[in-house]
């Protein structure tokens, strides 16, 4: 499994609130894909995407928005070398975007045994009530439930991928951390999406170090195409 990052360094055309990043990320991401034909088929059909994207860099926590004609970096990932090569083209086509791409670098990344990540965009899960109606899972949920959901989310997503089933242990997921105390909020489509930051430890089995690698490649949990669900590797 080779996984392949691309820097998008960019200079914004206008101010972007943070609650309204990841409407932004999805109309310009949609501009960049519908220039080439392979990522629209890519990005218009159905199911876990082989690809994450990220957020923009340095987050703007202080000041809670992202500043006009300040230089920024977007960062993206994906399982496939064809994908980033069409991005970096893509990328340099794209008219119309709410920003300036001053330049792309792409590398291939070298990722050794993880003992733990970090979601460095917050990870988005959505569950179903009782009474069938579906919701954001908060921090007041079942912490069984969301490693459960992790290491399926993660199982489904190589099985699509590499059409071969796995099957990780009970435990792949040794320890688990929210890192915020209360749900960080996105506005998206006219709603509100609510998602967390966690810290996870996984097994050193081989499976367990698989699927650990896949999410760095291609997201943890939902939503990873809008920008959430990137990981890094975790410290301490």
């Amino acid at each position: 499994m080779k996984i392949y990052e691309l820097k998008i360094i960019l200079k914004l055309n206008k101010d972007l609130l943070l609650k309204d990043y990841i409407s932004f990320i999805s109309e310009n991401i949609n501009y960049i894909f519908y220039n080439s034909i392979i990522l629209r088929a890519i990005h218009e059909k159905k199911g876990f995407k082989p690809y994450v994207v990220g957020s923009i860099y340095p987050v703007a926590t202080k000041l809670k928005k992202y500043q006009k004609d300040r230089v920024y970096t977007l960062t993206l990932r994906t399982i496939a070398k064809n994908i980033a090569d069409e991005l970096q083209e893509a990328s340099r086509k794209a008219t119309n975007l709410d920003f300036d791409i001053l330049y792309i670098k792409t590398n291939e990344l070298k990722i050794g045994h993880i003992d733990s990540l970090y979601t460095i965009t917050p990870a988005v899960l959505t569950i179903t009530n009782d009474d069938k109606k579906i919701r954001y899972w908060t921090i007041e949920d079942d912490l069984l439930l969301l490693q459960k959901r992790i290491r399926d989310n993660l199982e489904k997503k190589y099985k699509e991928f590499f059409k071969k089933s796995v099957k990780a242990p009970e435990d792949m997921i040794n320890f688990l951390s929210i890192e915020n105390q209360k749900p960080i909020v996105f506005d998206y489509k006219g709603g509100k999406i609510f998602a967390n930051k966690f810290k996870i430890g996984f097994n050193s089995d081989e499976i367990s170090q698989k699927l650990a690698k896949l999410s760095f490649g291609v997201g943890l949990l939902e939503k990873n195409s809008l920008g959430f669900g990137m990981v890094v590797r975790g410290k301490g």
